[in-house]
C-alpha cells in the first residue's frame, strides 16, 4: 500500500533541502554534500529542524525575505548566512 500525503511530503523535503543546498553551492561554491554538512552541522549547532533551517534560507534568499523576529530557524539562517545575501540599501529588489 502507498501513501501518496507521506510520498509528497518527502518529495517536498527533498525539494527544500535540495533548493537550500543550491543556495549554499551558488554563495559559497560548496560541492552539495559541503552544502548539506554545512546545514546539518548549523541545526545541530543552534539546536533547530534542518528542514526549518533549509526552508529559512530559501526564503531568506529570496527576492523578499520575511521579516518573522519570532521564528528561530529564520533568526539562525540570518545569523549563519545573512552576510552573504545582504544587498546594497540602493540596490533595487530583483523582479
Amino acid at each position: 500500500m502507498t501513501y501518496p500525503a507521506i510520498e509528497t511530503f518527502h518529495r517536498n523535503d527533498a525539494r527544500m533541502l535540495d533548493t537550500a543546498e543550491g543556495v549554499l553551492v551558488a554563495l559559497r561554491r560548496y560541492s552539495p554534500a559541503e552544502a548539506f554538512a554545512e546545514i546539518l552541522d548549523t541545526a545541530r549547532q543552534h539546536r533547530v529542524p534542518t528542514l526549518g533551517l533549509a526552508r529559512a534560507l530559501v526564503e531568506l534568499a529570496g527576492a523578499e525575505p520575511p521579516v518573522d523576529t519570532l521564528d528561530v530557524s529564520a533568526a539562525v539562517a540570518r545569523t549563519a548566512w545573512g552576510h552573504l545575501l545582504a544587498r546594497p540599501a540602493d540596490m533595487p529588489t530583483p523582479a
